[in-house]
């Protein structure tokens, strides 16, 4: 399945926001949305539509309730405290306007003139990302804005082998391999911690769908997850969603990744180990509302990410 999904979830609309939340942010933009236009990639169920204002300006704007997905509202409350914090140095939209009633949470972004990565990837594009993502380590080491611990935020999904491991039906689910090494891999995750501690501002969820490329600047949208970590954690799980979506050898392309190249292996194969776990075990749950395409996107990273690692680790 391809990041960006074919079939995407059932979004919102503007009208469809409460006419009070409408109200709010007309008020603060300072004039009326004319039209709007739903954009493609992701998963949210809620409004994420580029917006026409009556006087010819365009704003991006996101917007959901706990009703729509109970996890979301929290996610973009983070989003706003970094959105807002970010320097003008990192090639992100720049957050103009934030609502949180307490049930709705909306943020309004710089439109972006950009277009999402071709898919499947195309090596040239690939590289130009790459490469963005070197400077972006760069910019963000050490962290500018205050943001959680990778360790203490993922600290739950990053012991899935864990609970793989210890539940034959969700073991039996599994390829040969996994079965097989279900508890040298529990093993190998349990050092992750240790590995992924650091000092740069990571996005933590990269994939196509979350960047941007402008004919100067690659440009990286939907800020929720982002964490303080190892200054390679993101190239690290971007990998893999570019490997289920293309030819590219997500080896070769962490050997080519500056930042890579100081990271001891071990520590890579620890935080690796985890990331497919994480992904594995989360695909084999029950789909979330208003969330179709979750699981097989969770399943289709999980493999490439255990294919890779297990090259690594055979």
């Amino acid at each position: 399945m391809a990041d960006v999904s074919t079939t995407a979830p059932a979004r919102l609309s503007w009208i469809d926001l409460p006419e009070a939340v409408r109200t709010a942010a007309e008020s603060a933009l300072g004039a009326e949305v004319a039209s709007d236009v739903t954009q493609p990639g992701g998963f949210s169920p809620g409004l994420a539509s580029r917006l026409v204002l009556g006087d010819g300006r365009q704003v991006f704007a996101k917007a959901i309730n706990a009703a729509r997905n109970p996890r979301s509202p929290g996610l973009y409350r983070r989003e706003i405290e970094v959105m807002a914090s970010l320097p003008e140095s990192v090639p992100a939209p720049r957050l103009q306007w934030s609502y949180d009633d307490g049930d709705w949470v909306m943020l309004v972004l710089d439109d972006v003139d950009g277009a999402m990565p071709v898919q499947p990837w195309e090596p040239g594009e690939f590289s130009r990302v790459l490469a963005a993502l070197e400077q972006l380590s760069d910019s963000l080491t050490p962290a500018p804005v205050t943001a959680m611990s990778i360790v203490d935020d993922l600290a739950e999904n990053f012991r899935s082998w864990h609970a793989i491991a210890a539940d034959p039906a969700l073991l039996g689910r599994l390829d040969p391999w996994a079965r097989t090494g279900a508890e040298r891999l529990a093993e190998l995750e349990s050092g992750w911690a240790a590995a992924a501690a650091g000092d740069t501002l990571c996005h933590a969820d990269l994939r196509a769908d979350n960047l941007l490329l402008t004919t100067d600047a690659v440009m990286v949208v939907d800020w929720p997850y982002a964490v303080v970590g190892a200054r390679w954690i993101d190239a690290l799980l971007f990998l893999p969603s570019v490997a289920a979506t293309s030819s590219i050898d997500p080896e070769q392309a962490w050997m080519s990744f500056r930042p890579a190249r100081g990271a001891d292996p071990d520590a890579v194969n620890a935080v690796l180990a985890a990331v497919a776990g994480d992904f594995l075990y989360q695909s084999l749950l029950p789909a979330p509302g208003n969330l179709p395409t979750l699981r097989s996107h969770q399943h289709e990273k999980g493999t490439a990410a255990l294919d890779w690692l297990r090259t690594r680790i055979s």
